[in-house]
């Protein structure tokens, strides 16, 4: 059985579960039913849900379940295992998890402190953009002025990333094939970007990395220009960087931050 993001799962079935009378059987999925599906999965992000696929396989006796798939990758780039892949559809739903009545407040607190705020999750993007809106990390003046829905394709440039976009972005490949982190790079994303979602532990531990490392700060004529076409304040001074995290992956980047805030009983003892 499988659970996971739906543009994910829905990619790797290749038949769905149908009712046949009395009992369940399965078709192919073909590419009308997929587009289907994935429509559905993008009504529930817009109303701020979180959507999950659900799909299963029947495996023989005996499988190898660490074998890896010849021409299937995982979001990171690793070889997906094999029994994940031509999987059977189940279902898709749509998760509502309304924000705390005093998120806002707060907010709006560490804003008035000289704190900046960012979202970094796994949600999908139009998700994300719908709770960051909620809770006013993102505000209308990050959306295009000819926009009427918040969602992400709305969004001006660089607001919101995808892990994956944001990793191709902030990191290069040297003569040699190793992946070198760029901080001229990221310091032309870091100031506009409110939301990374689709993002993985390794995203926030970049994050944490490059917003400890900038000096943007002593580029007078960029902060200017800044401030002065995206009323964007850069601090005077090194970036201070708090992060939040609940689970075991989250240690290296709360560790890297100056001030790592774990989620109490909500999280893992690890973090």
């Amino acid at each position: 059985y499988c659970k996971g993001a739906s543009e994910v799962l829905v990619a790797r079935c290749n038949q769905h579960l149908v009712k046949s009378g009395n009992t369940d059987t399965s078709e192919e999925l073909n590419n009308e039913t997929r587009q289907d599906i994935l429509n559905v999965a993008e009504m529930y992000a817009r109303r701020g849900m979180r959507t999950l696929a659900l799909a299963y396989r029947d495996l023989p006796s005996g499988v190898d379940f660490d074998a890896k798939s010849d021409n299937v990758l995982n979001s990171d780039g690793s070889e997906a295992l094999s029994v994940e892949t031509e999987l059977v559809f189940a279902a898709l739903v749509g998760i509502e998890d309304p924000l705390r009545p005093e998120v806002q407040e707060a907010i709006k607190k560490c804003y008035s402190a000289g704190i900046d705020v960012r979202l970094v999750t796994g949600d999908s993007p139009n998700t994300a953009v719908s709770i960051a809106y909620q809770a006013d990390i993102l505000q209308d003046f990050h959306f295009r002025n000819d926009s009427d829905e918040k969602i992400a394709s709305n969004l001006k440039p660089n607001v919101l990333m995808e892990g994956k976009v944001f990793r191709r972005k902030v990191y290069r490949i040297d003569d040699d094939g190793n992946k070198e982190f760029d901080q001229t790079a990221f310091d032309n994303i870091w100031p506009h970007l409110r939301v990374l979602a689709r993002s993985s532990p390794d995203d926030k531990l970049t994050l944490a990395h490059g917003l400890n490392q900038s000096t943007l700060f002593t580029d007078k004529k960029t902060c200017r220009k800044l401030a002065r076409e995206d009323n964007i304040t850069i601090f005077p001074d090194r970036q201070v960087v708090a992060m939040t995290g609940d689970g075991t992956n989250d240690a290296p980047a709360l560790k890297r931050a100056d001030i790592g805030f774990a989620m109490g009983i909500a999280g893992t003892q690890i973090a």
